[in-house]
């Protein structure tokens, strides 16, 4: 049997692995290496080879801090996770097999590279038995993937409050255009992120954002009144397989009802229309209020794995960095 090999790949490389990414099942934009490089942060692709083929890999944001490597997410990088070569041919039993040994080999070796490892995976099946065995806790969280094949069915299967508020926007005559001032989108999702207590950098999404437009690989859907005022808006970014929802929100003092809902609807027609794609991602949200709102377009409720490790140490370091914060908590209270 011949022997899996992880190896970190070259610089020259990488557009290699990003056709490898196109190809694969699970690969997404967010493995692309032109994603990871606008990040601005350091980041090593692992690449598990056969014979010499590569056969499977997967990307790392890295950093260390006093000594410590931690492996993990650029922000606005909701997954990364193991991708791997197609293997149609291959029985169902063997490809498990095979699937299994990779992730075992890539696991082992993220462990004697780094101290703290996260990974969040692609919502597509995954096997975490590899991981589990080489000691990662993992845990779930959830997406809505909404198949959009026949925009009719689609409209059909939305929930009817969700359909009356998009008719409620348009009699409003709100409608819709598409933007390429980014900073017109990311002032609504700033509004809307200090109301839920987030954040996110605005020069690293505006990096993200002059990337993709170089690629032609994002849009801004602004849903504007009457007057022109900008209300709300959906950022969509997309690769060859479907497109996600990024970004989004709205102005709390000129919004109308119904005006994020037609903006999610226009970017889900867009996604079908223009692009050509068949599903679009809504990327989840542990919000119970946003959760909702995907919830309603209709799309299927889906899980997306993540795992994480820590060397011993680090759990001590963790577990003490937490008691001395609960305590300062309760002292200053």
């Amino acid at each position: 049997m011949t022997e899996y090999k992880v190896n970190c790949l070259k610089n020259s490389e990488y557009e290699t692995w990003d056709e490898f990414v196109d190809n694969s099942p699970q690969g997404t934009l967010f493995h692309k290496s032109y994603w990871l490089e606008a990040s601005g942060r350091k980041f090593l692709v692992y690449g598990c080879f056969k014979g010499g083929q590569l056969v499977a890999g997967i990307p790392v944001v890295c950093k260390s801090k006093f000594g410590v490597r931690y492996a993990s997410h650029p922000q606005l990088t909701p997954y990364l996770g193991i991708v791997f070569k197609p293997d149609h041919d291959l029985k169902y039993v063997s490809r498990i097999s095979d699937q299994k040994q990779i992730s075992r080999e890539i696991s082992k070796r993220l462990k004697e590279d780094f101290s703290s490892i996260k990974i969040s995976f692609a919502p597509f099946p995954v096997d975490l038995q590899p991981f589990i065995w080489e000691g990662f806790t993992a845990n779930v969280s959830y997406t809505y993937l909404l198949s959009i094949d026949d925009l009719e069915l689609v409209w059909k299967n939305m929930d009817k409050k969700r359909r009356n508020d998009i008719r409620r926007a348009e009699e409003d005559g709100i409608y819709v255009e598409t933007s390429s001032n980014f900073n017109e989108i990311f002032s609504l999702v700033e509004k809307t992120l200090r109301r839920q207590k987030g954040k996110v950098d605005r020069q690293i999404a505006s990096k993200y954002n002059e990337t993709l437009s170089e690629r032609n690989q994002c849009k801004s859907l602004l849903a504007k009144n009457k007057r022109g005022d900008i209300i709300a808006g959906a950022y969509t970014v997309w690769d060859n397989k479907r497109a996600y929802y990024l970004l989004g929100g709205f102005d709390p003092e000129k919004s109308q009802r119904g005006a994020s809902a037609i903006a999610v609807w226009e970017a889900i027609k867009f996604t079908k229309k223009e692009l050509g794609l068949n599903e679009f991602d809504f990327e989840g949200s542990m919000i119970p209020e946003v959760e909702q709102f995907f919830r309603e377009f209709g799309g299927k409720l889906t899980p997306r794995y993540s795992v994480i490790w820590r060397k011993p140490h680090m759990k001590l370091l963790s577990f003490m960095y937490e008691s001395a914060r609960s305590t300062f908590n309760r002292i200053r209270s």
